[in-house]
């Protein structure tokens, strides 16, 4: 199995974020070369709009549908997004990590078959 791994990570405007949630997926990359690392922040390429807040994060929600896992990093719990995107993942079935624990945990029952 190749899973797909939706990165989630608050951002707020601060182009910083994105380069701590890139330096993330390649450190955790480098332990699991099997699963793909979607940085959500990465995805849209498109600069912090307010006035596109909702838009852009309906993108990112509708890629985040496709994945097969969710990782929450950073400070998330302090982000908007990132709490619309657990929520999202809540409510469509998809496993939730908080910790690099909580990831192999699921990967494990993802290659076992025991997650759907």
């Amino acid at each position: 199995m190749r899973p797909i791994i939706y990165v989630s990570h608050p951002f707020g405007g601060d182009a910083a974020n994105v380069t701590r949630v890139r330096e993330i997926c390649k450190s955790y990359t480098r332990q699991l070369p099997e699963a793909l690392f979607v940085p959500a922040l990465s995805v849209t390429c498109r600069p912090y709009d307010p006035d596109h807040y909702v838009r852009d994060l309906q993108l990112l929600l509708e890629l985040e549908s496709r994945c097969d896992v969710v990782f929450m990093t950073g400070e998330w719990e302090n982000s908007l997004g990132c709490q619309t995107e657990y929520e999202f993942a809540t409510r469509q079935g998809i496993p939730i990590a908080e910790t690099y624990a909580d990831l192999l945990a699921i990967l494990t029952s993802l290659e076992k078959g025991e997650l759907d």
